[in-house]
């Protein structure tokens, strides 16, 4: 039995080793046996075929990334810090053996992993983030938050592609990274307070009166509002009223410039959170109506070394660049945050629009993911404002 037992797992460090050297599809089985000192037929006593050894590397992985995670968390008091720590289990676990990581990542383009012992420990894995999230929700922590499911899909989907860029790529790993995408993703939840100054006594008593004016006017007409009726409505005496405004008329002609301000606010300063989130919401718009582009994007060629140098990936850098250019106006305004790691904001987005997708493909889920396109530009704008 221990003979059994040490043959598979010689059977597993070879087909490890030649799946991440020449890919799953081009490795023959011959080339695993040989390295594991089999026979090729040989082989067929331990595993069925080249699919099931490939799962099994993942479930192991996975399996051992569950542990881990459970025994990092022991102790750790408070939602915001067991996330912490799970971030940083989960880029840790990411930036280990590239060769492991590189496999685990190629296995969704397999319909047949979802079925697998290997997505069972996927998803038990996924749900101790989850679990977080939800007590987090329980306790206040994240109160924000709409749905755990897409923050969990936020986190797993950028640390997703911060590996494949270091797989492919051999950009910085997730590692280096974690501390990083733990504050994004928190500040996406639970945004600073806009550092607009707040009012001032006199501006607050001025926009009172200017808003009882108008509830008047409206209500009764110009002629037949008193100066003492708007004094009182906006509980002020009458002689302070005259302190703001000559008279009524004067009181009448500024009321548009009162509004009309606080609207030409909103849709200049704030043009690049707008644009952002158009722009957010219209690639999910797209996702949703190419199904099958979809598919073959997110499960044939997100870990293709060959698509990463061709001509098709830099038009998805050059779609990113338009938010890239809309952030950088908005660090002008000081709207988002100067110190922005763009190339972690690029994995954030696409690697959450990754992982919302896969199961609607896999599983030919109808979920809204027009709905999901506006939560998620939301947390994307919360997470780079200054």
């Amino acid at each position: 039995m221990k003979n059994r037992s040490k043959k598979k797992s010689e059977i597993l460090k070879s087909a490890t080793k030649i799946f991440s050297q020449k890919g799953f599809i081009d490795t023959r089985l011959s080339e695993i046996a040989k390295g594991a000192n089999l026979t090729s037929s040989g082989i067929y006593l331990y595993y069925k075929n080249k699919e099931e050894l490939l799962f099994k590397i993942i479930e192991n992985f996975l399996i051992a990334s569950n542990a881990g995670l459970e025994e990092h968390l022991q102790g750790i008091q408070g939602a915001e810090n067991k996330l912490r720590k799970a971030i940083w289990f989960h880029c840790k676990s990411y930036s280990g053996n590239k060769k492991e990581i590189q496999i685990v990542l190629e296995a969704r383009s397999y319909p047949r992993f979802y079925r697998s012992k290997a997505y069972t420990a996927l998803k038990q894995y996924a749900g101790l983030f989850t679990d977080i999230i939800k007590e987090g929700q329980m306790g206040g922590t994240f109160s924000s938050l709409s749905s755990p499911m897409i923050l969990r899909d936020m986190i797993l989907g950028t640390i997703d592609h911060i590996a494949i860029n270091w797989t492919v790529k051999n950009a910085a790993n997730s590692l280096e990274q974690s501390e990083k995408i733990f504050n994004l993703v928190m500040q996406a939840i639970e945004p600073r307070q806009s550092k607009v100054n707040q009012p001032d006594k006199k501006i607050k008593k001025r926009l009172r009166i200017i808003n009882s004016a108008i509830a008047l006017f409206a209500k009764k007409g110009f002629n037949d509002t008193s100066m003492l009726e708007i004094a009182q409505k906006a509980k002020v005496g009458e002689g302070t009223v005259y302190d703001y405004f000559r008279n009524k008329e004067d009181l009448l002609i500024n009321i548009p410039r009162e509004k009309l301000t606080k609207l030409y606010d909103k849709v200049t300063e704030k043009s690049c959170e707008i644009k952002i989130k158009r722009i957010i919401s219209a690639i999910f718009e797209f996702y949703y109506d190419e199904k099958d582009y979809s598919t073959i994007l997110i499960l044939m060629l997100r870990t293709n070394r060959k698509f990463h140098k061709s001509e098709s990936s830099k038009i998805i850098e050059n779609l990113f660049s338009i938010i890239k250019q809309a952030v950088e106006n908005g660090q002008k305004e000081n709207i988002f945050k100067q110190d922005l790691d763009m190339d972690i904001c690029r994995d954030l987005l696409f690697g959450t629009l990754d992982h919302i997708m896969i199961p609607r493909i896999i599983f030919n889920r109808h979920n809204d993911l027009r709905k999901a396109g506006e939560e998620v530009s939301k947390l994307f704008v919360n997470a780079i404002k200054a």
